[in-house]
């Protein structure tokens, strides 16, 4: 994977490079039989250097799982508020501890990936009934 490559797929996520670190350190604990230490700094290096050989697959494989949560929780949330006969509101976030303290079933998934489930959904309630639904941003706690 290119820095470039990383950089794009870590940006179109909507994550920042500390929670890109946590998530990829929560799907893949161990490489090559040993604990993962990986943090943002290092993120932020593989955005300009490329990530080490033995990271690049596991790369890949954390993104993956990362979208196809996201495609999972949009179909949840769709399947929620259908059917749908007028315009209705979908919760985003702007902070995961306002996300978190609303979905503590949630804890340590970023707010991030929860924003792009909801517009996936909205944007399938809009192509199959026409109805706009609204993102309503909750407001930060603090």
């Amino acid at each position: 994977m290119t820095p470039i490559e990383l950089s794009t797929r870590r940006r179109v996520t909507g994550l920042t490079s500390d929670e890109f670190a946590r998530l990829f350190v929560t799907v893949e604990r161990e490489v090559d039989g040993e604990n993962a230490q990986w943090d943002a700094d290092d993120v932020e290096s593989w955005e300009i250097i490329g990530p080490p050989a033995t990271a690049d697959q596991h790369l890949r494989d954390a993104l993956g799982a990362a979208n196809e949560f996201v495609a999972t929780l949009a179909d949840q949330i769709y399947r929620a508020v259908m059917p749908v006969d007028e315009a209705i509101g979908i919760t985003a976030y702007s902070d995961n501890l306002t996300f978190w303290a609303e979905h503590p079933g949630f804890g340590g998934m970023p707010y991030a990936l929860w924003n792009f489930a909801a517009l996936q959904a909205i944007e399938w309630i809009r192509k199959e009934t026409g109805v706009i639904c609204e993102l309503e941003t909750k407001q930060p706690l603090v």
